[in-house]
């Protein structure tokens, strides 16, 4: 009759298990995004991962280091870093990468109203990152963009 009280208290007085990390780097090619994607759907496979929480993660990492790589300061010399951080209840990926500061927490709101030849081109990619992901922050950090994103999943 007792094994439900020692199992509730064990479950909460045991440590939280540490989190997996991954570490990829990043050299200027769209075709690497492919690595990070690859790992996000192992850890989904794998019952660490929700599928609607990586795939979230994979839609919101795909414009951020589609823009970095695009528009940033991302060479074989100075590559961009994507750390994936699987917890126990939530998925977070933080990239960082040099360049001139740009900030994509703070951009507009794009027009959703108008019709498509009404709207400015931009600004919808960060919008649906923003809308998707629990935790969307920047910060420039030694002369490098380090932007977090983060998905809780329980």
């Amino acid at each position: 009759m007792w094994h439900w009280l020692k199992r509730w208290f064990q479950r909460r007085t045991s440590p939280e298990p540490e989190p997996q990390v991954w570490h990829f780097r990043i050299k200027g090619g769209r075709s690497e995004i492919g690595a990070v994607n690859d790992a996000l759907e192992r850890a989904a496979g794998a019952g660490e991962v929700p599928e609607l929480a990586m795939r979230a993660m994979q839609v919101a990492l795909d414009e951020v280091l589609t823009n970095a790589i695009t528009h940033g300061e991302v060479s074989l010399t100075d590559p961009m870093q994507v750390d994936l951080i699987v917890g126990r209840d939530s998925l977070r990926a933080v990239v960082s990468h040099a360049g001139t500061p740009f900030d994509p927490t703070q951009s507009a709101t794009p027009d959703l109203e108008g019709s498509i030849n009404e709207r400015k081109i931009g600004g919808l990619g960060l919008h649906l990152v923003r809308s998707m992901m629990d935790e969307f922050t920047y910060e420039f950090v030694d002369g490098r963009n380090v932007l977090r994103l983060g998905k809780r999943f329980h």
